[in-house]
């Protein structure tokens, strides 16, 4: 018997914050819109504590967090970032970024969405396409418990599974320039909201880090020059957040491994409430995020600030930027409409994400010692360092300037292995602004070499 089938304009797979995102603002879009996820939407999305910049919330159109959703108060904690051995120390009094649980801003904005009018189907197992040409048209689900078969038909699909693509996967003529990333440009990264089993202990902690409840105290440079460790101690020392994070490629310890590590270091951690582990692709975000019928958004799209690992806010961008660009055309899955995504999001977006690419690979060359030296010396200024919380390019004036020769004094040898590695990140910056406005495939494959090029890596345009 055939499937019953309902027709969408849109269906998004995936409802973290990206694809619930996209969904609210779809559905708030006057779009028939369908979200669907693989589990239950109470366990959808990231599950433990992100820090986002309030100025990413206020540009998605999505209302600031506030408690229990937002942990402290904003522009409250401090950031503190210290070297290996502790001898280095960068620290930011009124941190812009906002410290928020996951699992209720994911909610949030499910709600949001059902709200809109967005029709949800959870725990659900996806099937093969129907396709018109190269155009995803239908796609079938069978829901979990009672087998029942469903296709959905609909304009545009929006991938916003995560990393391995659960859609991109089935659509060949975009899945063909998406390459799989590599580990050595994956992040190991784990996350635990956890007891304060002796508040004693946690008050040592603080004090020997010269810290206060509510800082951020992260250590930097733990395994390899990409590795953290991060852990903030609540007020009234009943709770911690531990945060680790390290390369994916095998050669360092998984993020899950450096949060048994710091539990060693630090007896008086308790255990964990709640939190979860993954892998996040590091790499500037895919040449192409989509083809006619199907768009990407997330970590799909490799849509992740490359200098620490973070996808939340440019995620809610990205599914603004999604609706803003098709809603002008009648069919939103159409070439024209998709390829204004790519362009959009690559001309507001890429430059910073390919940039701090650049940066992110100069750390990931680093061993922990000059990481140290790095933060020590002031060839990593304090504007620079603000910047990369904010996920905003670094200031450019006479103050950093004068900051980072002196650091070049200082340790010459480093500072110019700096000086070779960031080379390319004005001219990757700025060929963001370049990505063709116009459905051109010819052109679009020369932006695409010319911007591997600067990383010395194949085109995702072959």
């Amino acid at each position: 018997m055939a499937p019953h089938e309902e027709n969408f304009d849109v269906v998004i797979l995936g409802a973290g914050t990206g694809g619930a995102s996209a969904a609210a603002f779809f559905a708030e879009s006057g779009y028939r819109t369908a979200l669907l996820d693989r589990r239950p939407f109470s366990e959808a999305g990231a599950r433990w504590i992100n820090g986002v910049p309030d100025w990413m919330f206020e540009q998605a159109g999505v209302e600031l967090p506030q408690n229990p959703e937002l942990r402290g108060s904003p522009g409250v904690g401090r950031f503190t970032l210290l070297g290996i051995h502790d001898g280095a120390r960068l620290s930011v009094d009124d941190s812009p970024v906002l410290r928020v649980d996951m699992r209720l801003l994911v909610e949030r904005l499910q709600k949001r969405a059902r709200q809109a009018g967005a029709v949800v189907f959870e725990q659900i197992q996806l099937g093969d396409f129907e396709f018109e040409n190269d155009r995803p048209r239908s796609l079938e689900l069978q829901r979990e418990g009672n087998g029942a078969s469903l296709r959905l038909r609909a304009s545009l699909f929006v991938d916003a599974s995560g990393l391995n693509g659960a859609i991109r996967r089935k659509v060949p003529s975009l899945d063909a320039v998406c390459p799989k990333v590599p580990a050595q440009h994956l992040c190991t990264a784990a996350q635990e909201v956890c007891e304060v089993l002796d508040p004693q202990g946690a008050e040592d902690f603080l004090h020997r880090y010269r810290a206060q409840p509510e800082e951020v105290v992260c250590r930097t440079g733990v395994d390899g020059g990409y590795s953290i460790a991060n852990v903030v101690v609540e007020h009234g020392n009943e709770e911690a957040e531990l945060l680790t994070g390290s390369i994916a490629d095998g050669n360092h310890a998984s993020g899950p491994e450096l949060i048994r590590q710091l539990r060693v270091r630090e007896p008086w951690l308790g255990p964990a409430k709640f939190g979860g582990s993954g892998l996040i692709p590091l790499r500037r975000p895919y040449d192409r995020l989509a083809v006619p019928g199907l768009a990407l958004i997330g970590n799909s799209a490799c849509q992740v600030f490359p200098a620490h690992g973070s996808g939340i806010g440019i995620g809610m961008l990205a599914a603004k930027i999604l609706v803003e660009s098709v809603r002008t055309f009648s069919d939103p899955g159409c070439l024209e409409a998709t390829w204004a995504y790519s362009a959009g999001f690559h001309r507001r977006h890429g430059g910073l994400l390919g940039a701090y690419d650049v940066f992110r690979r100069l750390s990931q060359s680093l061993s922990g010692a000059e990481t140290e030296i790095l933060l020590k010396s002031g060839l990593i200024t304090m504007g620079g360092f603000r910047a990369g919380m904010v996920q905003r390019m670094p200031p450019v004036g006479l103050k950093e300037a004068l900051v980072q020769l002196g650091g070049m004094l200082r340790s010459p040898r480093l500072g110019l292995h700096l000086l070779r590695r960031i080379a390319p990140l004005p001219r990757v910056y700025r060929h963001y602004q370049r990505y063709p406005l116009e459905p051109d495939e010819v052109e679009l494959r020369r932006w695409s070499s010319k911007i591997a090029g600067f990383f010395g890596e194949a085109p995702d345009l072959n």
